[in-house]
């Protein structure tokens, strides 16, 4: 009896696991095609715990590919993985933090006629959220 729900409960722990991994949808690399829609340059304002910041993205392609780079003012971060989830662009770079790199994540994420952006340091340690804007 014991043995039977023990063989009962790995099942099930399979089950769930593999349920789950089903369901769940991986980043794929955007493409010219499928990040069209985010195509062009961004004002990214969003708000922390240490108060607001506003960003300057462009996203554009270049031989085939779709390439980006952030800043906040002066220069350029270039962008080293772009991807979709889902609808939403992720956007993954190096921010440099007195000589050390943090990795940021972006999000930007539309809803209805306007994009909401999350932007994650550090594996989340400090996350900043607001609007993206794109530049007409």
């Amino acid at each position: 009896m014991i043995r039977t729900l023990a063989l009962l409960s790995l099942v099930l722990v399979g089950l769930v696991a593999t349920t789950s991994s089903a369901s769940a949808q991986a980043p794929v690399p955007a493409t010219p095609e499928t990040a069209a829609a985010f195509i062009g340059d961004w004002t990214l304002s969003a708000q922390g715990d240490q108060g607001p910041a506003q960003f300057q993205l462009s996203l554009k392609t270049e031989a085939g590919k779709v390439v980006a780079s952030v800043s906040m003012g002066q220069g350029g971060l270039p962008i080293t993985d772009i991807a979709l989830n889902g609808k939403a662009l992720l956007l993954s770079f190096n921010v440099d933090y007195q000589g050390s790199p943090i990795p940021t994540v972006a999000t930007l994420t539309p809803t209805g006629d306007k994009f909401a952006v999350t932007i994650s340091f550090a594996g989340g340690a400090y996350t900043m959220s607001g609007t993206a804007e794109k530049k007409k």
